[in-house]
């Protein structure tokens, strides 16, 4: 067995002007390649959501965790430590094909070895920056898609046929950060004997892409948003005839007391000649939105305008803040007053949030100390682009020695994603929905290898295959469900995602 040996780093920070971020990514993508960059900003939103804006790029290494073997690969320097903790993890090595991806290890039945494994790995790495440590300074990019919760729960066996990895962990070099809160924009260049020389110039070269992405910002001219040709082709996982005898059986799991809630959804291809970076900016115009996305997810692309935190870790805090509960916009502020009056009084609406506010507090609870799971704000109506939602804030002081993983696995998927109870839900989901869920309902983000971390649920989102944009939304059912209201509600979430990759409407 490898002997784990620890990477030192050195994170630097230099300043850089404001300037758009989404500039930057570009410029960095086209010099890079699209597998070697990401991009995640807060363009609209709550205050609280709406925090930061950053690139990353410089790919050195990806973990990727399937139903029974994870795969390695990267850069030598950090591939053979990696190698060693999934060793002492209790993963043990296969022989890979020649050509095959990178390093493949055997992952045993227990699913507790994944989250040792990721503890691990994020264990490797000694940071020493001036940067604090409830910010991000070095880490990895995290993608959990839905079937992660395999490894979390005892579920019946997987029947349907995988279309990606569980969990994808990519550890990018550097950073460009964006704070949105103090208006402070700086490069974070991660230094360490274990990382490849870097080319002459490299840094110089991204000042100066930050520096012309602020002149372009300084003009003042709004970016050009592509124009949607005619799809190739549209189709939809279901029927609505089929959705609305989903709803009919949920309901009468309710009925019987079975579960109290459940989320329901189907999915929308699609196929046309657009560019991910085209849909982006499409998405970005239409729907702007506290968590936005354009990330490389091991052979796809995740493009992305969530409305909501999954998780936040500073320090010893943990935050949730759960959405139940949407009012489209009207014509004026007259008919915006009315529909937000009958959102916040619908009996629907308030018996499916307190539902999903109390699993928050469940979910926390597994891994804060006690009595320290105060509800900050209940049933409170934050204003979007287009709807209103009605959100509530959870927290809790994370237990001594609970890390991002400990706190991934303990509230992992997100009530609003399943239904209450979790377990049972999900049970009735896996048996009704015809395709896996892949990244949709999953959770997307930045972990800090000291500890910081911040998830966004993976919602309002169209994932790229190569060939094909993929979008999936679902509605929450309770007692008091109308099946066709429920089935608009589908379509009216995946509304901006689809008019982005169409340019036409789902709903009138």
């Amino acid at each position: 067995m490898r002997r784990a040996e620890h990477i030192a780093v050195r994170v630097t920070a230099t300043r850089l002007p404001q300037h758009d971020s989404l500039g930057v990514y570009e410029r960095l993508r086209a010099a890079r390649g699209e597998e070697d960059v990401f991009l995640f900003e807060s363009v609209d939103g709550a205050e609280p959501d709406r925090r930061w804006a950053v690139v990353g790029f410089g790919r050195l290494a990806e973990i990727r965790v399937f139903g029974g073997h994870v795969e390695i690969d990267g850069v030598p320097g950090v591939v053979g430590p990696l190698l060693s903790a999934a060793e002492g993890a209790g993963l043990r090595p296969e022989v890979s094909a020649p050509g095959g991806p990178g390093h493949r290890l055997a992952l045993p039945g227990d699913g507790g070895r994944v989250w040792e494994l990721l503890a691990r790995a994020q264990g490797l790495f000694d940071v020493a920056t001036d940067v604090p440590v409830t910010s991000y300074a070095f880490g990895f990019l995290t993608s959990f898609a839905y079937e992660s919760v395999w490894h979390m729960e005892t579920l019946p066996a997987r029947t349907k046929a995988p279309n990606g990895p569980d969990i994808t962990l990519t550890l990018f070099r550097d950073t460009v950060w964006y704070d949105l809160t103090t208006g402070e924009a700086r490069l974070l260049r991660a230094e360490s004997a274990a990382f490849p020389r870097r080319a002459d110039g490299a840094p110089d070269e991204v000042v100066a892409m930050a520096r012309e992405a602020a002149r372009e910002r300084a003009d003042g001219r709004p970016a050009a948003v592509p124009e949607a040709p005619a799809p190739l082709s549209v189709s939809d996982s279901v029927s609505r005839e089929t959705f609305l005898e989903w709803a009919d059986i949920c309901l009468e799991h309710i009925r019987v007391g079975d579960i109290y809630q459940i989320q329901i959804g189907h999915r929308i291809d699609v196929r046309t000649t657009l560019t991910p970076v085209d849909v982006y900016r499409r998405l970005r115009a239409r729907n702007p939105s506290p968590y936005m996305y354009l990330m490389p997810r091991a052979g796809s692309t995740l493009i992305g305008a969530s409305p909501e935190l999954f998780f936040r870790i500073e320090g010893d805090e943990i935050l949730m803040r759960p959405i139940a509960g949407t009012a489209r916009r009207g014509a004026d502020e007259e008919e915006n007053q009315r529909r937000v009056k009958e959102m916040r009084e619908s009996v629907k609406e308030q018996a499916e949030h307190i539902m999903l506010v109390d699993l928050c507090r469940n979910d926390i609870g597994r891994v804060s100390r006690p009595s320290t799971q105060p509800v900050d704000r209940l049933m409170a109506v934050e204003s979007y682009s287009h709807v209103f939602h009605l959100v509530s804030t959870v927290s809790g002081r994370l237990e001594e020695g609970v890390d991002t993983w400990q706190a991934v696995r303990a509230t992992f998927p997100a009530g609003t994603m399943t239904g209450a109870p979790k377990v049972r839900a999900m049970e009735i989901i896996d048996g009704l929905e015809r395709e896996r869920r892949g990244s949709y309902a999953g959770a997307v983000g930045l972990a800090d290898v000291r500890g910081w971390s911040e998830f966004a649920l993976c919602i309002r989102t169209v994932e790229y295959d190569g060939t094909t944009y993929s979008t999936q939304s679902s509605a929450g059912m309770v007692a008091q469900s109308e099946p066709e209201a429920e089935w608009r509600e589908t379509l009216a979430k995946m509304g901006a995602a689809h008019w982005a990759l169409t340019g036409e409407e789902l709903l009138p």
